[in-house]
């Protein structure tokens, strides 16, 4: 036998007797028996997890790793370094390029500014201002505002910088009475009104049409002279002739009694505007007449009265009223863009 051939069947003999070798040991590192703690303990801890999550100590956190590495250390290979991260790399390009293929997130709220945005306030004396019986009368002192009644649309100017049409005038109503009316045909405040360059247009009436008992009438009809006629005779106009303006409707806090809020919502509702009810939505937080809408005990909201009206003899919102509600209004104002 040449020296070539005898060497090739040494080699084959040895790499026989090594992987038989290697079966053996591979056989004899078999998963070895759990001892009873290593169980015992691997129970308690995934009860203490099932039972009590919110009291899952790092004690019993650690105890629940060592029981779980002791029971699988012996079996399982280890990851090789690197494979996790690369898993965690590519889900993230993954996520990635769902991200920058997927369309544009809707801009949140909170990254919406006023800065420049031109809003009609329309309403009564509630958005105009009413301070009578106060001398001197109070004013915005500074800002672009300066000199204006401290009411809530001029308060959300200056901290915003949005362009603040305040058309609003007391003792009007949505509907068409006597000589007032925001639908007076004809010569009513939103006839007289040029909107063309409203980028917001807000609606808050209600408490005079309660007063003056105006018929709240029915939801579809288009009379100007009932309160859901007025508001569907106003809106009919506003969104044919200005559609690129953003219209929001305020539930009236103002109300004698709660028909009036609720068929302003109401109305919200079928046109598919937003809306904001300052009645019952804020939780007895602001000025309130109408009660049954708002969960507020009445003895609350006596108080709360009190604290916003000008004086006993005048319950229109005083300085204190209007820059709560701003702050409502502003951030309601921002999800209309």
């Amino acid at each position: 036998m040449n020296f070539t051939r005898h060497s090739a069947i040494v080699a084959l003999a040895i790499g026989l007797f090594c992987l038989a070798s290697c079966g053996d040991n591979s056989s004899s590192s078999s998963v070895e028996p759990i001892e009873p703690s290593s169980s015992s303990e691997l129970v308690e801890s995934s009860s203490i997890i099932s039972d009590n999550p919110q009291e899952f100590s790092s004690s019993s956190e650690d105890a629940f790793g060592d029981s779980l590495s002791s029971a699988s250390s012996s079996s399982v290979e280890s990851i090789e370094p690197g494979i996790s991260s690369e898993l965690v790399e590519s889900s993230s390009s993954e996520l990635d390029e769902s991200s920058s293929s997927s369309e544009t997130p809707v801009e949140s709220s909170s990254s919406k500014s006023l800065n420049g945005v031109v809003w009609y306030v329309v309403g009564d004396s509630f958005s105009a201002g009413d301070f009578e019986g106060l001398d001197p009368q109070p004013t915005i002192k500074e800002g672009r505002y300066a000199g204006k009644l401290p009411v809530y649309s001029y308060l959300i100017g200056n901290r915003t910088g949005c362009d603040v049409r305040n058309i609003a005038a007391g003792g009007t109503t949505i509907c068409y009475y006597d000589t007032y009316g925001f639908t007076k045909p004809e010569n009513g405040i939103m006839y007289r009104t040029d909107f063309s360059d409203a980028d917001i247009i807000t609606i808050y009436y209600g408490i005079n049409d309660s007063h003056n008992r105006i018929p709240i009438g029915n939801i579809d009809d288009m009379d100007p002279t009932t309160f859901y006629g007025a508001f569907n005779v106003a809106l009919d106009y506003l969104t044919k002739n200005y559609p690129k303006a953003k219209i929001g409707i305020i539930v009236s806090n103002g109300c004698d009694t709660e028909d009036y809020p609720e068929a302003t919502e109401q109305i919200a509702i079928k046109w598919g505007l937003p809306y904001l009810d300052l009645d019952g939505g804020v939780n007895g937080i602001t000025m309130l007449r109408s009660s049954s809408r708002n969960p507020t005990p009445d003895e609350e909201k006596t108080e709360i009265l009190k604290q916003q009206w000008v004086h006993e003899h005048n319950w229109h919102p005083n300085e204190y009223a209007h820059e709560l509600e701003s702050h409502f209004i502003e951030e309601w104002l921002l999800t209309l863009l």
